[in-house]
């Protein structure tokens, strides 16, 4: 009697877990990337690299930041350098950075 119980058991969990797995909505695949328009994409494509004055103002900016200078504000081009307004140690300095030598003055 027991086995015929658990035969019947089973064959009703079977039957009731497949059911579900049909029932189950077949998955569905998004795209990879939402669609871009063609200019986008064509700029996606290109890769630009950052050119030679992008990359020196992004090293001095990482010069600032890495000698502990923070809250930089008035960035811009001195000559060949670069002169940022930024604090260090609650003070407020103007900073004048030469990403090519790595040299960072004060300026008063």
């Amino acid at each position: 009697m027991n086995r015929l119980v658990s035969a019947v058991l089973a064959t009703a969990f079977l039957t009731a877990s497949g059911g579900i797995a049909l029932a189950a909505p077949a998955p569905t695949t998004a795209p990879a990337h939402p669609p871009m328009h063609k200019k986008a994409h064509a700029a996606a494509l290109r890769h630009d690299a950052a050119g030679p004055q992008e990359a020196r103002m992004t090293h001095a900016l990482n010069l600032l930041e890495a000698n502990g200078y923070g809250d930089f504000s008035n960035f811009k081009q001195d000559g060949r350098n670069f002169a940022a307004t930024a604090s260090r140690n609650g003070k407020e300095f103007t900073v004048i950075v030469n990403p090519d030598t790595t040299q960072l003055t004060h300026r008063s």
